[in-house]
């Protein structure tokens, strides 16, 4: 098996995915938190939906990985594997500085990574987007 059609993963940096899983259950926690000192009810009604609105967002959205292969991409989540073939992708862009969106064909945006590529993880994406003749401005 070569290289080209080998699959490749890019991992989102450790400190993100810490951040991001830990997050939602200190709202929580300060939702009960803001109970025991008795603050006033909507206090801790706005933390508590925070946390559950963030949670559901890291369980099932915020992707830990994407998996680029011949088929397509999958962006690995913590409970959905979110696959996406190549005709379905329009573009690969970066947004800022660093991360990299994904945009499908119905104009749907999805976070791919948001951290700083290596340079043979940039080339490889580069390589399988010009095989596929997609828009990659990376």
């Amino acid at each position: 098996m070569d290289k080209t059609t080998e699959p490749m993963r890019i991992s989102e940096s450790k400190v993100r995915v810490v951040l991001a899983l830990a997050t939602p259950p200190l709202l929580l926690a300060m939702a009960l938190l803001t109970l025991a000192v008795n603050s006033p009810i909507a206090v801790p009604i706005v933390f508590g939906a925070l946390g559950t609105l963030l949670g559901a967002v890291v369980i099932f959205d915020f992707p830990l990985a994407i998996e680029v292969n011949p088929d397509g991409l999958v962006r690995v989540c913590l409970l959905r594997h979110h696959s996406l073939s190549w005709e379905e992708v329009a573009a690969i862009i970066k947004p800022r500085r660093r991360g990299l969106v994904l945009v499908t064909t119905n104009r749907k945006r999805h976070v791919l990574i948001d951290r700083i590529l290596d340079p043979d993880e940039r080339n490889r994406l580069l390589e399988e987007g010009e095989r596929h003749g997609l828009q990659i401005g990376i």
